[in-house]
C-alpha cells in the first residue's frame, strides 16, 4: 500500500489525508507512513489543531484531556504519539519536518450556538495554502473537511477546505480517504462506523485507503 501511495504522490505539491477522528488505527497507519517516507525525503505535516498552539502542541492535548467527553478524537493517545514519532524521525533521518496547526481558535470550536463551518473550511485552507513550501506537504483532515468537492447535505451547503485547496492547485494536490469498512471510534461518545461511513462519500477523493476494522481510540491520562 505504501509504496503505491508514493508513486502516486510522487510530483503532487499537498497531499491531503481525510479520515474519521476517534480510531486507534488510522493514527497509526499514518504514523507507519511517515516513517517509511521519512527514510527517503523531507516534508511538512498540518494537523487539524487550533493555531494557538502552534508553540504548544502539547497544550492542545493537556486542555482536552480534561474534558474527554467532548472530544472528537483529535486528541488521542494516538494522534500524541504520531507528532512524537515525527519528531524522532527529524533526530533519526536528518529531516527538518515541520508541524503547522491550521484550525481556527479553540474557544470559536467550542461554541456551538454559531454555525461557522464554511469559515472554518476558509480558515483550514488558508492556512494550509500558507504552509506550502518547496517540500511536500500532508494535512491530515477530517474527512468532511478534505473531500475535493463541496458537499451539499440538507440543511447546509458545505464549501469544503479540501475543494478550496483544489482549486488553488489542482493537479499538484492529491487526496486519500482512510474508509473503514467495520469497527467504532469516538467522537463525543463510541460510534459505530456504520453509521458514519458511506461508499459514495470516497468519490469525493483520489485515492481511497479501505480499513478493515477499527477500534475507538485512548486518551492521554
Amino acid at each position: 500500500m505504501f509504496d503505491d501511495i508514493k508513486e502516486k504522490i510522487k510530483n503532487k505539491k499537498l497531499v491531503v489525508f481525510g479520515e474519521i477522528h476517534g480510531t486507534k488505527e488510522i493514527p497509526e497507519m499514518l504514523s507507519q507512513f511517515f516513517s517509511e517516507l521519512a527514510k527517503e525525503e523531507d516534508f511538512d505535516i498540518c494537523l487539524e489543531i487550533p493555531t494557538e498552539f502552534q508553540n504548544n502542541i502539547k497544550g492542545f492535548f493537556n486542555i482536552c484531556e480534561k474534558n474527554i467527553k467532548n472530544s472528537d478524537g483529535r486528541n488521542s493517545l494516538e494522534y500524541f504519539r504520531l507528532i512524537q514519532n515525527l519528531k524522532k524521525l527529524n533526530e533519526k533521518h536528518n529531516r527538518n519536518i515541520k508541524i503547522f496547526c491550521i484550525d481556527m481558535g479553540l474557544n470559536i470550536l467550542l461554541d456551538n450556538k454559531k454555525n461557522l463551518q464554511n469559515i472554518r473550511e476558509e480558515i483550514i485552507a488558508k492556512n494550509i495554502l500558507k504552509s506550502l513550501s518547496n517540500k511536500k506537504t500532508f494535512a491530515i483532515l477530517g474527512n468532511v473537511h478534505a473531500s475535493k468537492k463541496i458537499i451539499n447535505f440538507p440543511t447546509i451547503k458545505i464549501i469544503s477546505a479540501g475543494s478550496i485547496l483544489f482549486e488553488n492547485l489542482n493537479d499538484k494536490m492529491f487526496s486519500i480517504n482512510f474508509s473503514p469498512k467495520k469497527g467504532q471510534f469516538f467522537n463525543f461518545g463510541i460510534k459505530n462506523i456504520f453509521e458514519e461511513n458511506d461508499e459514495s462519500f470516497n468519490k469525493n477523493f483520489d485515492y481511497t485507503i479501505e480499513v478493515d476494522y477499527t477500534t475507538p481510540c485512548s486518551f492521554l491520562r
